[in-house]
């Protein structure tokens, strides 16, 4: 859900994207100043990244695709970026945007072990904490989360997924 001091188009509304916006880049500015500063089309964060996880979605503004790998913060994206829609600020996390697990949906519930998206954590932000007589699932610290994504494409049942923080205290 949006909080009340965001805009969206006619068109964003009518096609249901005021449900959930894109990831940006990281270090992109606030979404109204991103749209309308970022130069549709130049596609040099989309080259820049090393990973290939930037991709250009709807009014071809570019938005990160966690399908196709992590972010590893290597700042290109930013570096690439000629017109002011990625502004690094070094007092600021790189973006605001946190792994979710949906618990009903990890192939744990189904007793069936998996240590997937702990494995490739490098921050340790997924853990699974032991049970006696059954399988383990998976514990998600936020607080450590990068929301790089390295977990979104090696679970098997898609049980994880990236959001924006929507609390209103942050940026």
């Amino acid at each position: 859900m949006i909080d009340k001091t965001t805009t969206i188009s006619r068109v964003a509304f009518l096609q249901g994207r005021w449900k959930k916006l894109p990831i940006r880049p990281p270090w992109s500015v606030m979404e109204q100043e991103f749209i309308a500063s970022c130069t549709t089309e130049c596609r040099a964060c989309e080259q820049a990244c090393p990973e290939n996880i930037i991709v250009l979605g709807r009014g071809r503004y570019p938005y990160i695709d966690f399908t196709k790998g992590e972010c590893t913060f290597c700042e290109r994206c930013v570096d690439a970026c000629e017109s002011g829609a990625l502004a690094k600020n070094f007092s600021e996390q790189p973006w605001l945007i946190k792994a979710t697990i949906n618990m009903d949906a990890c192939i744990t519930n189904q007793q069936i072990i998996c240590r997937s998206c702990e494995e490739c954590c490098d921050v340790s932000a997924i853990k699974f904490i032991p049970k006696i007589g059954g399988v383990s699932s998976p514990s998600l610290s936020a607080d450590n989360c990068t929301g790089c994504g390295a977990c979104i494409s090696v679970c098997p049942s898609q049980a994880i997924a990236i959001q924006q923080n929507t609390d209103p205290d942050h940026k």
